[in-house]
């Protein structure tokens, strides 16, 4: 783990570089092609490493993805584990979670790593250092300001080559639920950096309280601005089955959903099922499934 730390003068960073063109649609004839006929080789979006979401769910560059969920209900957990995904296939992460103290952050995510809720020191002392190059976090907790945010994720791409970036969580990047015009200009620079810079953003986002906890909700619950969502690419709702927990899980319901409520370049929209597996904090996809222990290697980066 390397941090990124506030007393880093990052005035250089507020701004996006402005470098467009107006061009004939002939000049995008061979990526045109390469979208339906990728070259040999060529590199694959990087995705959640369920076999179920294989072919489904994609993080592709250029794009935003939404991940909402009612408090509590395990969106930020479902995260870090698409993190250590992401580090398995070789993705430069950036986390900058406003909600949780960094050495929290790597507890919980040696403890999905180590697929156990007691990892020997011997395995935390190997992980933290296989984590070197490959991911970092910014030393902050608590309220921040949406343009201090962007120059970050700049800093960060320009020094360390960061491709995947977690932002933990938008209502901790503007003040005021109902600054609908702040929300929707931070929205709107992160798909421009994230297009401009062609990295992925995972954006935090809550949603609404409702009557109760037992339906499943959607892209239109999303708490703040409407235009978040038609702005994003991606919307992922984290839902987690409180009766089947209370166990009230006769029929062995899934006791958590997974909900891909839009994807704009891709084709699957849909809900995939996972049972929480509280001692190692991973999402298994069959109910009598295993946690897997991921082992990071050096070649992997």
């Amino acid at each position: 783990m390397e941090l990124i730390k506030d007393h880093i003068d990052f005035r250089d960073y507020m701004e996006e570089p402005q470098d467009h063109a107006v061009r004939p649609a002939s000049d995008f004839l061979a990526e045109t092609i390469a979208a339906f006929y990728p070259p040999v080789g060529a590199p694959v979006s990087p995705r959640p490493l369920w076999d179920k979401a294989d072919g489904k769910i994609a993080f592709r560059k250029g794009e935003v993805s939404l991940w909402a969920g009612i408090n509590g209900h395990g969106k930020s957990m479902c995260l870090s584990q698409v993190e250590l995904d992401l580090l398995k296939q070789g993705e430069k992460v950036l986390s900058l979670s406003f909600e949780m103290l960094p050495a929290r952050q790597m507890q919980r995510m040696a403890r999905q790593a180590y697929a156990g809720n007691c990892p020997q020191v011997q395995f935390l002392q190997k992980f933290h250092a296989l984590t070197d190059g490959r991911l970092w976090m910014y030393d902050h907790t608590g309220s921040i300001k949406w343009e201090k945010v962007m120059a970050v994720c700049r800093y960060a791409h320009e020094k360390f080559g960061i491709t995947q970036f977690v932002i933990d969580s938008l209502m901790k990047c503007v003040r005021g639920e109902t600054d609908y015009d702040a929300q929707k200009d931070f929205v709107n620079e992160l798909c421009a950096f994230a297009q401009s810079r062609q990295v992925h953003v995972h954006l935090v986002h809550h949603i609404r309280k409702g009557e109760d906890e037992d339906r499943i909700p959607g892209k239109f619950d999303a708490k703040g601005a409407g235009a978040i969502t038609d702005m994003v690419d991606n919307v992922f709702i984290v839902w987690r089955n409180k009766k089947a927990e209370r166990g009230d899980n006769r029929d062995q319901k899934p006791t958590a959903m997974l909900r891909c409520d839009k994807q704009r370049n891709g084709e699957w929209e849909g809900m995939l099922g996972f049972w929480f597996h509280p001692e190692s904090m991973q999402y298994l996809e069959r109910i009598d499934g295993l946690p897997m222990r991921y082992e990071l290697t050096q070649g992997e980066q």
